[in-house]
């Protein structure tokens, strides 16, 4: 039994380190936006805006790096983290706060576009819930206009 439950948490701290991510010291955008979508997953609703920027890396601007030879980089783009944030205004008066973060890193190429962004929305301080799905039907039912993908 003794073993077992040896076994039980040598599992959960492998599992941990496997989700646990660190940036580069030259992150390429592909690498920032994997960094925030495994970030994501740690992410609870009910969690307070403070755990989330925690959670996420904190506040900060990421020079990201492209390859221009086997050993060497270039600077790229600079991704803020959180991408972007806003406050809307539901129907009913109350404010919500959505923080963006870049998670897309299908089209790394040009501007960094609001698809690309994963949204996490904060209803009095807490997470309610997050991603575009949820984010669009959100918006519905609180009459809010926003942005399309």
């Amino acid at each position: 039994m003794k073993s077992a439950a040896l076994l039980l948490f040598a599992l959960m701290l492998t599992a941990h380190d496997i989700f646990a991510q660190a940036l580069s010291k030259k992150p390429s955008r592909n690498e920032v936006g994997s960094y925030n979508q495994a970030n994501l997953l740690k992410i609870d609703i009910g969690a307070t805006k403070t755990k989330v920027l925690e959670v996420m890396g904190g506040v900060q601007k990421v020079q990201t790096y492209t390859s221009t030879s086997f050993m060497t980089k270039k600077e790229s783009v600079i991704i803020n983290n959180p991408f972007n944030r806003e406050f809307k205004t539901d129907s009913a008066g109350n404010t919500s706060e959505i923080l963006w973060y870049y998670t897309n890193i299908n089209k790394a190429d040009g501007e960094i576009t609001r698809e690309q962004q994963t949204p996490i929305v904060l209803e009095k301080n807490a997470v309610v819930g997050m991603g575009w799905d949820f984010y669009e039907d959100y918006a519905r039912r609180k009459g809010m206009t926003i942005e399309p993908r």
